[in-house]
């Protein structure tokens, strides 16, 4: 009887096991709203379990992502900042693969501004949580952070409630782009990688694997 306990005791401490070491190691992933649909999430999922690597992914904000690093809730993130490690005060490692470019754009009505050193009294739009946008604002104070996205600051700026406004190309496209008399002038362009907190330094082989599978499936 003892030996028959010491057996069962033995196959349960097996099956344990692989279910506590897979909990230990994975990963919490913060993506864009580029990739934030509940399809792109398990796809994400599916190649980094492919790569050897348990993911779990979630939609997150930029300034919600960086919050959340801070605070130890995730442990990784899609980023296009180069200063991201300070932002978040977590030091962090940037994979190797190339996520996408995008650029920021102006956008005003048809006239003299060209830039954003041009505008003055102007009440400038900013998407609410973008990180993007921080350093290109820095030192203008007539500002407004608009909640719900590009699709609030066209709205907002076509009742004249705000005189210009910023967003990255892809959220320009979603929304319809710009509207007949406006303009998009760019004022930045970047890069987004997949960055990871420094104590999975060792796990960003399996990581770029996954990634570089990843954005093979969604962009072909």
């Amino acid at each position: 009887m003892f030996a028959t306990i010491c057996f069962v005791a033995l196959l349960l401490s097996f099956r344990l096991l692989p279910s506590a070491s897979a909990d230990e190691k994975c990963l919490r992933i913060a993506m864009p709203e580029i990739y934030s649909d509940q399809q792109k999430l398990d796809l994400y999922q599916q190649v980094m379990k492919d790569a050897g690597l348990c993911v779990h992914a979630m939609a997150l904000p930029q300034i919600r992502a960086i919050a959340a690093l801070r605070s130890g809730r995730i442990d990784g993130v899609f980023a296009a900042k180069n200063d991201l490690p300070d932002m978040a005060k977590v030091a962090m490692v940037s994979g190797e693969v190339l996520l996408g470019s995008i650029a920021g754009y102006l956008v005003v009505r048809d006239g003299p501004i060209e830039s954003i050193s041009d505008l003055s009294t102007e009440v400038l739009g900013v998407p609410l949580g973008a990180t993007w946008c921080v350093g290109i604002v820095e030192g203008y104070t007539n500002i407004v952070k608009v909640p719900r996205g590009t699709a609030m600051l066209q709205e907002m700026l076509a009742e004249g409630r705000i005189d210009a406004m910023l967003a990255d190309a892809y959220s320009l496209g979603l929304t319809g782009g710009v509207a007949d008399g406006y303009k998009a002038i760019q004022v930045d362009h970047f890069d987004v990688h997949s960055w990871l907190k420094v104590e999975f330094a060792d796990l960003r082989p399996k990581f770029d694997q996954g990634t570089s599978a990843y954005m093979a499936l969604v962009n072909r």
